[in-house]
């Protein structure tokens, strides 16, 4: 401990000749390497120009007093400790210092014991500071891996959900995926943060989930479901908030995956929500704003979306639609099952040619 302590490196910063040449010997012989500095503006060039692990510093001094010195060292060089010394014992003065961050304060003539001691105690809190702030930054980066690697994990049960209900339900290949595509697509279009594009992303892959709960026979019975068929079908926007509450604890994921089949006006499923109940005097702007507190962007980003690729996907009871059928099919379906701005946000991405 102390022989590294001995090889740190000391400047010693004093107006007096003779203060600097004795203070310099004596730690030089306890196997210190000092420096030395006649003022303020000589010491800080120094410090700028080499690292120094310890200042001794006087406060008396012509030019910059050792007050200043002191502020602009732990305001520029944080790591380096400093000793204050001075021919004045004032008890204020010190406690002052001590505030600015000087280690401690001590009265000429120093004696070298004196000195010695409170040396290895300044340079072992500097150690254990620089140790400490070093481990932290450790366990940062380490946290950070270990984040980085949980979320690969969980993406990769994600992917593994989707390609279950993929093998189910031929009819389904891809289908996630493109949903996705086109939702996260939409959200940008509508300058929605980051963070939720992530969710919608995230949600897009697991919007469907829940249909490995429902039988193949019903998901791929060709002709049209009867009631109970139907109901069964819609069971799966519950069921797949059940299946990935356990695994996903963010909200907002479940309620899109939860909320992907409500309609504008109220008529969707599961809960038959809508922003129209509240505001019904409302404008169709205002109401898009208030339907966007019940549901959020990514929900109302997948119905349109899910819809969408489900008109120009091949179904068992009809061929894929044209993306001019299935955007006048959208068009009237504004105001009413979809929320206008989600659709209008789609339509000109189309229109710029942007393939989905």
């Amino acid at each position: 401990m102390k022989k590294e302590q001995n090889k740190a490196k000391i400047l010693i910063v004093d107006d007096e000749a003779r203060v600097r040449e004795i203070l310099s010997r004596k730690l030089a012989d306890k196997g210190y390497h000092c420096l030395t500095a006649p003022n303020g503006n000589n010491a800080l060039k120094l410090l700028k120009a080499d690292q120094v692990d310890l200042v001794l510093l006087d406060i008396m001094m012509p030019g910059k007093s050792g007050t200043e010195v002191l502020k602009e060292i732990k305001a520029k060089y944080p790591d380096t400790a400093v000793i204050m010394v001075t021919a004045i014992a004032d008890a204020q003065t010190a406690i002052g210092l001590m505030k600015v961050g000087a280690y401690d304060y001590m009265i000429k003539p120093v004696e070298l014991n004196v000195l010695l001691l409170s040396l290895d105690r300044a340079l072992e809190k500097r150690r254990l500071v620089i140790e400490n702030r070093d481990h932290q930054l450790h366990l940062e980066q380490k946290v950070k891996e270990q984040t980085k690697k949980i979320r690969q994990s969980f993406l990769n049960s994600i992917t593994s959900l989707a390609y279950a209900l993929e093998a189910k339900d031929k009819y389904t290949h891809g289908h996630s995926e493109r949903v996705t595509e086109i939702a996260v697509a939409i959200a940008r279009e509508l300058a929605l943060p980051k963070c939720m594009i992530e969710k919608i992303q995230l949600a897009g892959l697991l919007h469907d989930v829940g249909k490995i709960g429902v039988t193949e026979l019903i998901l791929n019975k060709p002709g049209k479901l009867t009631n109970e068929e139907f109901e069964q079908v819609k069971s799966h926007c519950e069921l797949g908030e059940r299946i990935l509450s356990p695994m996903v604890e963010d909200k907002e994921i479940l309620e899109m995956v939860r909320h992907h089949h409500e309609r504008y006006d109220g008529t969707g499923y599961p809960d038959g929500l809508s922003g129209r109940q509240i505001t019904k005097e409302a404008s169709i702007m205002a109401v898009a704003e208030v339907y966007a507190s019940i549901f959020s962007p990514g929900a109302m980003a997948l119905a349109v979306a899910d819809a969408y690729d489900a008109m120009t996907s091949d179904r068992p009871y009809r061929p894929a639609m044209t993306s001019e059928a299935a955007c006048a099919e959208l068009k009237k379906g504004k105001g009413k099952q979809f929320d206008p701005i989600i659709v209008d946000a789609l339509l000109r991405l189309l229109s710029k040619g942007k393939k989905l």
